[in-house]
């Protein structure tokens, strides 16, 4: 997806090609929403990110679900992540990871997990939340462009 709203999906079979699909981004500011990630989630596509330059104490985060069920795809806010959470690397070149039923492992759902490559700690937020811990920091980039990535959900077939 880019930072103009175009969702770009390569189906590979029956044959290799490239589909432009215009996403309407509805109740959502690009220039208004950073640290900007696609997470492939079960059979859904969520466009995750935070408000707020960087995320930081009184930030949040929020998702978005990809809406195909009318003419013209839309973004339309997620309140709850019901039974998963996420990881993100502040690692341009780590993909997020999405996982079911996290209290298997001791997780909690309905949660961003970060991870700061720069030092050992990881913080989590809760899907639009406020942080409230001070030492909660994400740095991305110094841009609110989409980065480019590979999802293959189900939902595209």
């Amino acid at each position: 997806m880019d930072s103009g709203g175009m969702l770009f999906v390569v189906h590979l079979a029956p044959r290799i090609r490239v589909q432009m699909m215009a996403v309407r981004l509805g109740e959502i500011s690009m220039r208004h929403l950073s640290n900007i990630y696609l997470v492939a989630c079960g059979d859904m596509l969520l466009l995750v990110g935070c408000w707020g330059l960087f995320p930081t104490r009184g930030d949040s985060f929020e998702a978005f679900r990809l809406d195909q069920s009318t003419e013209h795809a839309n973004l339309v806010k997620v309140e709850k992540l019901e039974n998963w959470a996420f990881f993100i690397s502040t690692d341009k070149r780590s993909q997020p990871l999405s996982f079911m039923n996290p209290e298997r492992w001791g997780g909690r759902r309905n949660c961003v997990y970060y991870y700061r490559h720069d030092s050992e700690h990881w913080a989590a937020f809760e899907l639009g939340k406020p942080a409230s811990s001070r030492n909660s920091f994400v740095f991305k980039s110094s841009s609110n462009v989409v980065q480019p990535m590979w999802v293959v959900p189900s939902m595209f077939a």
